[in-house]
C-alpha cells in the first residue's frame, strides 16, 4: 500500500509539472507574440532574420543579403497592401452596413460599440507604421457607387425594429 502511495504522487508530481511547465510555455509564447505583433512589421522582420540566423548560423555576407531580401519583400508587401487597402475598407463597410440593416434598433448602438473598440485596438498597431496606407485599417470607406454587382441583397429589417420577445441588450 505505501509503494502503491508512493508511486501515485510521483506520477502526481510530475503530472503537476508538466502542466507548470505548459502553462509557463505558452504564457511565453503568448507574450513574445504580442511583443512582436505591437513592434509592428520592423519587429517582425527583426524576428524572422534573427530565428535564421540563429538557427542556420548565418555569417555576416549571409545576414546581411537576408536583411536585404527581407526588406525588398516587406516593401511589396506593403505596396500589395497600399493597392488593396481601399477594397478591404469598402468590404468592411458593406458587412457594417448590412448587420446594422438586421438588427433591431437597441442592438445597433451596441453594435456601433463593439466596431469602435475593434477599430482602437488596431490604432496602435497602424500608428506603429513607418508608412500608412491610404485608408487606415479600421477606417471605413464607402464603396464608390452601387452598380447591381456589389450591391447586397436587401436583408429584411424585423418588423419596426422591435425587439423580439425575451430580448434585452
Amino acid at each position: 500500500m505505501r509503494t502503491a502511495r508512493r508511486i501515485l504522487g510521483i506520477i502526481l508530481i510530475f503530472l503537476f509539472g508538466v502542466f507548470v511547465g505548459v502553462v509557463v510555455t505558452g504564457g511565453a509564447i503568448e507574450k513574445k507574440t504580442r511583443e512582436v505583433i505591437r513592434g509592428g512589421p520592423k519587429a517582425v522582420m527583426e524576428t524572422i532574420v534573427n530565428r535564421l540566423d540563429s538557427e542556420l548560423k548565418l555569417d555576416s555576407e549571409q545576414k546581411r543579403k537576408l536583411q536585404a531580401i527581407v526588406d525588398d519583400a516587406h516593401i511589396k508587401l506593403r505596396q500589395s497592401q497600399d493597392k488593396i487597402q481601399p477594397e478591404i475598407n469598402a468590404s468592411l463597410f458593406e458587412a457594417e452596413e448590412r448587420v446594422r440593416a438586421m438588427l433591431y434598433q437597441n442592438q445597433v448602438a451596441k453594435f456601433d460599440r463593439i466596431v469602435s473598440r475593434s477599430r482602437e485596438k488596431w490604432k496602435p498597431w497602424q500608428e506603429g507604421q513607418e508608412k500608412a496606407p491610404p485608408s487606415k485599417v479600421g477606417e471605413v470607406v464607402p464603396p464608390k457607387e452601387k452598380t447591381p454587382a456589389n450591391t447586397p441583397a436587401e436583408t429584411p429589417k424585423p418588423a419596426d425594429n422591435a425587439p423580439p420577445p425575451g430580448a434585452s441588450e
